[in-house]
């Protein structure tokens, strides 16, 4: 059958079946894909992406981002100055007076894994030095998070409910644990700074 009769075959079913479309519908153009030798694939044109990914390099330092509400002043992020810590792996920031804000360090929150749980204590519960207020649950484990002094829970962070990993994107910032009011700050005097926590995790 020659290639004719093929186009004339094509164009009368083409008839019928614009003789059955809306008429809005039958003024549209049809190409008939008989033969590569009457269609001519046309040349893709290069579309422009919606819009560019800009990568910027991350801060050197957290405390210089968020001023005060960083419980960091130095470049280290995983075992930053300024801070108390304990044997546990948590972290302890004086705010005013005997306000402490606490959470777990860096360390803790890598050794973790990906934090799926946070167990907060509860605003007002009583609590003593060394027994557990909470707990954190990652993909690999589960633990306990010990209070490093005595006192009263004042608040929580309860953005932890919904992003509870926040723990280990930012263990010192978005991701502290709860705020306490120190019942004894002799207690503080028990806790390693910077330089004797890093010598602790070193040896652990």
């Amino acid at each position: 059958m020659s290639y004719q009769k093929n186009i004339l075959m094509a164009s009368t079913r083409l008839a019928a079946v614009r003789s059955r479309l809306p008429v809005a519908a039958r003024s549209a153009k049809f190409v008939p894909l008989l033969s590569n030798r009457f269609y001519s694939k046309p040349t893709p044109k290069t579309i422009a992406p919606l819009f560019t990914v800009r990568r910027t390099a991350p801060s050197t330092s957290l405390f210089n981002v968020l001023g005060r509400r960083s419980y960091i002043n130095s470049n280290d992020e995983e075992t930053p100055e300024g801070l108390r810590y304990t044997e546990e792996h948590e972290w302890l920031a004086l705010e005013d007076g005997n306000l402490a804000v606490i959470g777990i360090t860096g360390y803790a929150s890598k050794a973790l894994g990906d934090v799926v749980y946070v167990e907060l204590p509860s605003v007002g519960a009583s609590i003593v030095a060394g027994e557990p207020i909470g707990a954190v649950e990652s993909v690999k484990s589960a633990s306990d998070i010990y209070s490093p002094v005595s006192g009263e829970i004042i608040e929580v962070n309860e953005q932890l409910d919904k992003k509870p990993g926040l723990v280990n994107a930012e263990p010192y910032r978005r991701g502290w644990i709860c705020k306490i009011l120190i019942k004894d700050t002799t207690e503080l005097e028990s806790m390693m700074d910077n330089n004797r926590y890093q010598t602790f995790i070193a040896s652990s």
